[in-house]
């Protein structure tokens, strides 16, 4: 995307020009074209330490999420960034490998946002970060109990992803991960058997040695 003040190129993962300085509102233009409602929110957002606004998507009937105003970073409740994704990004069936190349080339350039942890809106506790999606190159910070923050331009990028594909590949990833765990459990469970077998065989073995039959004889005359 461009810059909608000077026209030039946005940097991948960030609402931010590097040209001019202006933060560009791109987030909510990829997912809906326009904003059924905003309302205050009691959530404060841990890049500013400001309230946030509570803003409707218009989606099924009224779909609310958090953004702050000033860095134009948005909270999702757990569950609702899929939904987003699922509801604005439909019927995509093939992957657009070309495309995706040219974001697997984003994923490595330089991020103008340093590496910061950042508290939940809810819970303020540190939450954890991320890579969100098989080669999406958008690293998330999200609560396991409350949900996942993105900053400014992160929920464009991730929307990109899913066009080109990106949800395909996530799920043939998380299918390979599977097989492999199975795989690895399986090999695991066999070398435990063998074990088992070869300690049993051992005991066994030993028990029947000739020094311990010579024990038995030893002992039964004292």
């Amino acid at each position: 995307m461009d810059c909608l003040s000077c026209a030039a190129p946005l940097p991948a993962k960030s609402a931010k020009c590097l040209h001019c300085g202006t933060l560009n509102d791109i987030d909510l233009r990829t997912v809906h074209r326009s904003v059924a409602s905003t309302e205050a929110s009691d959530r404060t957002c841990p890049r500013c330490a400001l309230l946030m606004s509570s803003v409707d998507l218009g989606i099924d009937g009224g779909f609310f999420i958090e953004r702050c105003d000033q860095c134009l970073g948005i909270f999702f409740d757990p569950g609702e960034l899929e939904h987003v994704l699922k509801v604005s990004v439909d019927r995509v069936h093939e992957v657009d490998r070309e495309r995706l190349s040219v974001m697997i080339a984003e994923e490595y350039a330089d991020n103008p946002r340093p590496v910061k942890y950042i508290k939940c809106p809810v819970c303020e506790t540190l939450m954890n970060r991320r890579v969100f999606g098989a080669k999406s190159g958008v690293v998330v910070d999200g609560c396991r109990q409350h949900g996942v923050w993105l900053d400014g331009g992160e929920l464009a990028q991730i929307v990109k992803w899913a066009k080109v594909g990106g949800r395909i590949i996530d799920a043939e990833a998380k299918k390979r991960d599977a097989r492999s765990r199975q795989g690895r459990n399986l090999r695991e469970g066999n070398e435990g058997a063998k074990l088992s077998g070869f300690e049993s065989e051992y005991a066994s073995s030993a028990f029947d040695s000739p020094l311990v039959g010579a024990l038995r004889a030893l002992f039964s005359i004292l």
